[in-house]
């Protein structure tokens, strides 16, 4: 509401946006309505039963994290490696190896211990996939009972195998580890089942004793299937994938002929439990040359999955490259999958069966085999749009009030040259039946001002190159013809028509509806000069001039417009004096009026937060407690989240001692934090048990009795020892902010108060983690730091780590930009 108590709607979303058009839509990432992409995807068209033939023969590859190769041997029963592309020769592969999960047999000496190769235990391998912490998956069959699944670490360089009671044919390793064992998860997909398995090995060998009593079960977590669950119907499978959020099944449709195919997508969450069910999603027919049969699928996020279309044979061989995009509908009646029109290109493909499908990597992003090795896939970057689309939004806005004077548009919107916005509206009382008639409105008008609202920075981009055409454009509502032009009725209806030149968009970023109008000349004018009439619909399409009434309303409305913003920042001139709310260029300005100064190099957060606090660290200044704020602030939050400790040396020493007379509260203890209740619960340091604890104790809080009873040498030597120090400690990922610390002590300190930063990884509060042995510092464990020659010291939990590679002993570091083969 501005300060004439005119009101807005804001759109500015997805649902706000909403329509039945598929020429515009909510872009995601830019945040902003506009015209749809439509890019026309260039598809191989192979013939169905040759694209079978290739998928039955394909055997799938993956690339480890230093660019060196697996896939399956060609007989299906090992699990092989390459250092380099490309890999020709069959002396060029290497099996893959690792130790066998075998408690039993332990190596009696070192000759002995040597890793095994892996090999199918039955039958052959099925699948290959690689994700999560470093963990492939490698599903086996013998066609008959015989089914399981092997897994292999490749960073703890460790193989280990369960049954399976059904053929799995796909297999899936999630990104991140999920369930409450916290290991990797992997989906196996079968002809008719879809399961879960979890587990590893344990860490070390356990040898049972028989002098003690031993578990059942040595091992709590070992790899099993921990459910499993019925597939919907379907004419064959064609790949598994998932993304962050869900899993993805493609299948082909029971209706699919040789000739004819139809495919189909099942989604579920990667969340849900066994008892929830399928999404079932029929990919579009309907295309001009119909959607050929894929023979994998990568899924991208939100909801969006590529197929692998394989190149067509013969002398048309990869002139049709794409793959197509496919998106699922969030509805849930909604069972077709739609078609996105954006075009990713393959670079080629390689003359190997292994390039009809996707090439695994843990990072998830889509991979194929080309003549140059596994290359990942991208967004073809040029863009092409629809010259035009109109569409009409769904949401109905309601002002609530019948007869409103609808007032302005204003949106937050980049309007390129060669593009532009039209906007036409519908305005009634009843709901269900506005007017059929669409009433044009005039081209909205950039203006000065980044926005309508107070200091508001606005949402349009900003930057010189967008200075001509992107920010706050501004448009009075009103009728093209007739006497009097106002629209009136409860209800306003909007119709968008976007303009493009085919490679750029418009973009609205939000969009502002103002109502009522706020009339200066029903407000200020004697009553001869107000409107006279209603707003009559047109019949006919004479221009009718308007009235004398209507022109003197439209004439002061314009210039409402301009002065009405000045007049609200009048208003609120007092954001400039608030912190958290004024403009970020008047910082500096409000910094000098406080008597206090803005590193450039600061954060907006922290500058805002540093203004808001000077009340407080003014009276502070100097003391503990003003150290703790301005700490706390500089740190961005560490010391409320006990990352960054001040400690005060006197207060190092326990002092809840059992002593009648003295408050034992020590809730603001720094050490114990309000755990010490009772100094009768640990026999330790709490209790006073020497004369020389007794003499410290008094020192600190009777030095004056201490002089008394002639103990002053003691009190001097305890206060030389410990008074006017203090340490900063900083736990953990604190220790980047050492030189933030350090830079600000001096001015936060007291002169006389020699101070001392360390870093520390061990679990805080120091006072209760010791005695209890509980870890205080509620975080993650961080990992192990690896061994570094001259810094590990033993027992201090630096670890020795094997790469995430498929051969260890060869594994080197790679630009990950050539990896990806950009």
């Amino acid at each position: 509401m501005n300060s004439n108590g005119t009101r807005f709607l804001l759109l500015d979303g997805a649902s706000d946006f909403r329509n039945a058009s598929r020429q515009c839509s909510w872009d995601v990432e830019q945040r902003a309505f506009t015209l749809t992409r439509q890019d026309a995807p260039r598809l191989p068209q192979m013939p169905p039963a040759r694209a079978r033939a290739l998928l039955a023969a394909a055997t799938p590859w993956i690339l480890d994290d230093h660019g060196q190769l697996g896939r399956l041997s060609d007989d299906g029963r090992r699990f092989e490696c390459a250092l380099r592309w490309p890999a020709e020769a069959a002396s060029d592969w290497q099996p893959v190896l690792a130790a066998l999960d075998d408690a039993e047999t332990g190596a009696p000496n070192l000759e002995a211990l040597v890793l095994d190769p892996v090999d199918a235990p039955a039958g052959r391998f099925t699948d290959l996939a690689f994700g999560g912490s470093g963990l492939v998956a490698l599903p086996w069959s013998d066609g008959g009972v015989g089914n399981g699944l092997t897994t292999v670490h490749l960073r703890r360089r460790w193989q280990t195998r369960c049954t399976l009671p059904f053929a799995p044919r796909r297999a899936w390793v999630e990104a991140a580890s999920g369930g409450t064992t916290g290991a990797d998860r992997i989906w196996l997909l079968g002809e008719t089942r879809l399961g879960l398995a979890v587990g590893a090995p344990l860490p070390q060998p356990y040898v049972g004793r028989p002098e003690r009593f031993d578990p059942l079960q040595a091992n709590p977590d070992p790899l099993r299937l921990l459910w499993d669950i019925a597939l919907p119907p379907h004419g064959g499978l064609l790949g598994l994938a998932a993304d962050d959020e869900r899993l993805y099944v493609l299948s082909e449709a029971t209706d699919s002929t040789a000739d004819a195919p139809h495919m189909q997508v099942f989604s579920r969450p990667l969340a849900a439990g066994p008892t929830e069910g399928f999404r079932v999603h029929r990919l579009p027919d309907a295309l001009p040359d119909g959607l050929p049969l894929a023979t994998d699928l990568a899924a991208l996020g939100d909801g969006r999955f590529l197929l692998l279309l394989p190149f067509e044979e013969g002398a048309e061989r990869g002139k049709r490259r794409d793959c197509p995009l496919l998106s699922i509908p969030e509805d849930e009646d909604e069972t077709t999958a739609e078609l996105v029109a954006e075009r990713w290109p393959r670079r080629s493909e390689a003359a190997l069966p292994a390039a009809v499908r996707f090439v695994r990597h843990r990072d998830g992003a889509p991979r194929t085999l080309t003549a140059d090795g596994p290359i990942r896939l991208y967004r073809l970057a040029q863009a092409h749009f629809a010259a035009r689309g109109t569409v009409t939004l769904s949401e109905i806005l309601d002002s609530t009030m019948p007869d409103t004077l609808w007032d302005r548009l204003c949106l937050d919107a980049c309007i390129p040259p060669g593009c532009r916005i039209e906007f036409a509206v519908q305005a009634g009382d009843d709901r269900n039946e506005l007017p059929d008639e669409w009433i044009a409105q005039p081209q909205p008008v950039l203006t000065p001002r980044p926005s309508e609202l107070p200091f508001a920075p606005g949402r349009a981009p900003q930057g010189e190159e967008h200075d001509d055409h992107a920010g706050l454009y501004e448009l009075l509502i009103q009728r093209g013809n007739g006497a009097v032009r106002e629209v009136r009725g409860r209800y306003l209806r909007l119709r968008i028509t976007m303009h493009g030149d085919g490679r750029h968009s418009p973009a609205i970023f939000a969009l502002r509806v103002y109502y009522p109008r706020f009339s200066w000349q029903t407000h200020y004018l004697p009553d001869h000069f107000q409107q006279q009439e209603r707003p009559l619909p047109l019949e006919d399409a004479d221009t009718i001039p308007a009235n004398g009434a209507d022109f003197r309303e439209r004439l002061l409305a314009s210039l409402e417009g301009v002065l009405t913003p000045l007049e609200d920042r009048i208003a609120a001139s007092e954001i400039l004096l608030q912190p958290a709310a004024t403009p970020a260029a008047r910082l500096p300005w409000l910094a000098g009026l406080l008597g206090t100064t803005l590193p450039r190099h600061w954060p907006e957060a922290r500058r805002r937060r540093w203004l808001a606090a000077q009340g407080a660290m003014q009276q502070a200044h100097g003391s503990y407690r003003g150290l703790l704020l301005a700490l706390d602030i500089l740190t961005d939050g560490a010391v409320a989240r006990g990352a960054v400790i001040p400690v005060e040396h006197f207060r190092l020493r326990r002092t809840m001692a059992t002593i009648l007379g003295i408050d034992m509260d020590d809730r603001d203890h720094p050490l114990t934090l309000g755990t010490g209740l009772s100094g009768n619960s640990i026999v330790g340091d709490s209790l006073i048990l020497s004369d020389d604890q007794a003499r410290e104790f008094l020192a600190l809080f009777a030095p004056e009795v201490a002089e008394r009873t002639g103990e002053t040498a003691v009190v001097d030597r305890f206060f030389d020892e410990a008074a006017r120090r203090m340490t900063v400690i900083l736990h953990g990922p604190a220790k980047r902010l050492a030189a933030v610390v350090r830079d600000a002590l001096p001015s936060l300190v007291p002169a006389t108060v020699q101070w001392a930063i360390r870093t520390s990884e061990h679990p805080f509060v120091l006072g209760l983690s010791p005695l209890l042995g509980i870890d205080t510092w509620l975080e993650t464990q961080p990992p192990p730091r690896p061994v570094v020659l001259d810094r590990t010291r033993l027992g201090r939990g630096d670890l020795l780590h094997n790469p995430v590679a498929l051969d260890p002993e060869h594994a080197v570091p790679i630009d990950t930009a050539v990896s990806d083969g950009q």
